[in-house]
């Protein structure tokens, strides 16, 4: 988060009354803009006599829970210093079981703790029930947020290292009193804290559970994560990180949510407890690059890093041939940079068996590998906090200020925003992260290629309808003028020795089948140019599959330019429909690659999302509400009897029609809902709710059938591709003496 560096040996104002041990608390206090206005004095006289005490408390420690305020312990208000505190839901067991073990470290001797494995246990993130509420630097809270548990046990613990300031009841009405300004500041803060589980409902509350059960509420500012609706599971990522490095540091199919799959890759944590275990100095944090960095040439390969990382970033990896997990590539990137000798003179002492292997962000490169190979765009670097935005920027501004000022209605409603998970981020330029690619350079080729089509076409027809107009005609009518100086009408020569109808094999017609085939062929050896170093060094995989559905789209059109619909043989006819059926099947590929992500999983979040609208509206929309249930019940039942099918073609062509049909669904839907009198706002949300649900009910057909789907049209477009190229080239062969050039 931000400044964490909190300075505690230097003590400010008069601390001569104070005992030492005292004196770094008041420097921390001090300094802290809750407590701007209040008397030194008073100050010191609260600590002295416990009623401000400051904690320095490790990861994953209680800090309040409900076994110990059953037991009589003292209920303070805490301010967080340094770190971050969630609330979470807790089974009873596992409860009494973390605190038992967290009292047993607290009351250990030097000597016990030293004798504790430094391997921690599953973070209480992960082994909470449910995270109802985060608390960062700056936020108060008090055990009065319990009471919004309905019951259940809530407990309140640190997520990461953190210094809290605990505030007796006492003290603090006595400070209120005295220091208005003070009481305005607490007043305020507790008003924020009480409401945030108020605030947290619904799908906020699932995306609240997984921003801090997966580690990213600590993470560091930027994640990688891969947008579903954009990805072709190519795999091309995982290639390139594995061909930088000898093995990949990255794996698709991560936790997701939503749209979203955060995929298992190093997110470089704020509190790094994949460092502490290394006894042998081989992982650490550059503080200059902000990133924990792996030392591979003392690494011993003992995996004690890889075991404390709760989120499967570390890889051990063998470098040894005989082992079953042996990376050949892997060895030779280590041995070209001599970091597995070993022996007298070497950092380390035996030879390694394994070695540590986890994403640094490529930060000794330009660009990262994974990020830069991704055709689509679909994988990127995205800030964690603007993606999750578990507050309001006015909510941290005045965090940060101490509650200087009372929280607005608007900024209460700006907390996690739900619609990047169910619609997408819709980012293809990467992110924030280093990525060689060019922006606006797919848009020209398009822009390049129709242009060019249209003027070709715009040709073809001013010659069969307008000629006089036509580029044709200028350019004889300069050669008429020149070659025939006897006055002979300038028209009449020209029709009488030239054709303007535009027809297969004339110039024009041939320049057109020439570039088409040109760009269809350069579509269809596509695969070729993604795994070509070369090419590759010439543009990136999103610039080369830009291009490859630029010519895929617009070769098909100049071919058919070329042809004029004139199928005057079985070869030719048969060489245009494999066209057809190639640039139509890709279509297909592409939309199937778009639909499948999306309604075999992700869609968890958006169905809650309707679901407790409709439920918002029912009470008082009684009629309107029971016409949108009977529909989706409807379309509902035709999906499952399309998903009960064992034909896939039929599963596709449903989903196309589905589309089509959408609109015009949609369309009807609000006709229906304003006959019914609900107000145009309302009717049109309710509309785009079910037109959604509608869609989402296709999840029961296409998630059974989502590899078939996906594989299926590759069956038809490879094959119909490899014979198409072959008849165009024969064709060319064949046709080039009759050319009129």
């Amino acid at each position: 988060m931000s400044n964490l560096a909190i300075q505690r040996s230097n003590p400010v104002g008069p601390t001569g009354m104070l005992p030492p041990q005292l004196e770094g608390d008041y420097a921390l206090i001090r300094q802290l803009p809750l407590f701007e206005g209040v008397a030194d004095g008073d100050l010191m006289n609260a600590l002295q006599q416990g009623g401000i005490a400051v904690r320095n408390v490790e990861r994953d420690m209680f800090v309040l829970d409900p076994i110990g305020l059953a037991n009589g312990q003292a209920a303070p208000v805490v301010y967080i210093a340094r770190g971050q505190v969630a609330a979470a839901v807790f089974m009873e067991n596992e409860l009494s079981d973390r605190r038992n073990a967290q009292l047993a470290h607290e009351n250990a001797t030097k000597e016990e703790r030293e004798a504790e494995s430094l391997i921690k246990p599953p973070p209480l993130a992960r082994i909470a029930l449910k995270n109802v509420a985060l608390f960062m630097q700056g936020d108060l809270f008090n055990s009065g947020a319990l009471a919004a548990a309905r019951g259940q046990p809530i407990a309140f613990y640190t997520t990461a290292p953190s210094i809290l300031v605990s505030l007796d009841q006492r003290w603090i009405a006595e400070l209120a009193v005295r220091f208005p300004s003070f009481e305005g500041r607490l007043r305020r803060a507790l008003s924020v804290s009480r409401e945030r589980l108020a605030w947290v409902s619904g799908v906020k509350q699932e995306l609240l559970d997984f921003f801090v059960r997966q580690g990213i509420s600590v993470s560091g500012e930027m994640v990688r994560v891969r947008q579903l609706g954009l990805c072709i599971d190519c795999k091309l990522c995982e290639e390139a990180c594995e061909e930088r490095y000898g093995a990949r540091r990255l794996t698709l199919g991560g936790y997701q949510l939503g749209m979203l799959d955060f995929i298992y890759t190093c997110r470089t944590c704020t509190d790094q407890r994949c460092i502490d275990p290394c006894a042998y100095d081989s992982i650490r944090f550059d503080d200059v690059k902000k990133e924990v960095v792996i030392n591979e040439s003392t690494c011993t390969g003992c995996t004690a890093c890889a075991q404390s990382c709760p989120y499967g970033a570390i890889d051990m990896i063998e470098v040894e041939a005989e082992a079953p997990t042996f990376k050949k590539k892997f060895k030779a990137r280590l041995e070209k940079k001599d970091a597995l000798k070993f022996g007298p003179g070497t950092p380390r002492v035996a030879r390694a068996r394994r070695i540590a292997n986890k994403c640094d962000h490529c930060i000794a490169y330009g660009d990262q590998a994974c990020v830069s190979a991704c055709p689509t765009g679909s994988l990127i670097e995205i800030n964690a906090y603007d993606l999750f935005r578990e507050r309001s920027p006015k909510m941290a501004q005045l965090t940060r200020a101490g509650f200087d000022a009372d929280l607005q209605k608007k900024d209460r409603k700006e907390v996690l925003p739900v619609m990047p998970f169910i619609e997408g981020v819709a980012i293809r330029s990467g992110g924030l992260a280093k990525v060689k690619r060019g922006r606006y350079a797919p848009l020209l080729m398009w822009m390049v290629g129709i242009f060019v089509f249209l003027v070709a076409l715009a040709e073809a027809l001013l010659r069969a309808y307008a000629p006089t107009m036509s580029y044709q005609y200028s350019v004889l009518s300069k050669e008429a003028r020149f070659l025939d100086p006897d006055g002979v009408p300038l028209d009449e020569n020209i029709f009488q020795s030239f054709d303007f109808i535009f027809h297969p094999g004339d110039e024009l017609s041939t320049y057109c089948g020439l570039l088409g085939t040109a760009l269809m062929i350069i579509a269809a050896i596509y695969p070729i140019f993604r795994r070509i170093k070369l090419f590759r060094w010439l543009a990136s995989n999103t610039m080369w599959f830009d291009f490859h559905l630029m010519a895929g789209t617009v070769g098909p059109m100049f071919v058919g330019l070329h042809s004029v619909l004139r199928l005057d043989n079985p070869l030719t006819a048969f060489a245009f429909w494999s066209m057809v059926i190639t640039v139509v099947s890709g279509f297909l590929g592409r939309y199937l690659y778009t639909q499948v992500p999306e309604l075999a999983s992700g869609v968890e979040l958006e169905e809650l999302d309707h679901e407790r609208a409709f439920q918002r509206h029912r009470p008082t929309l009684t009629v309107p509400m029971a016409e949108i249930d009977r529909e989706l019940a409807v379309e509902r039942d035709k999906a499952q009897r399309v998903a009960q099918s064992p034909s896939v073609s039929r599963a596709l062509w449903w989903l196309i029609f589905q589309d089509i049909g959408r609109i015009p669904r949609t369309m009807a839907r609000k006709r229906r809902l304003a006959a019914l009198g609900v107000d145009r706002r309302t009717r049109k949300d309710l509309a785009r709710r079910a037109a959604r649900m509608i869609v989402i009910a296709r999840r029961q057909v296409v998630a059974p059938k989502a590899q078939l789907l996906l594989h299926s049209w590759k069956k038809v477009h490879v094959p119909f591709t490899i014979a198409l190229t072959a008849l165009a080239t024969w064709h060319i062969y064949t046709a080039w003496d009759r050319a009129t050039w």
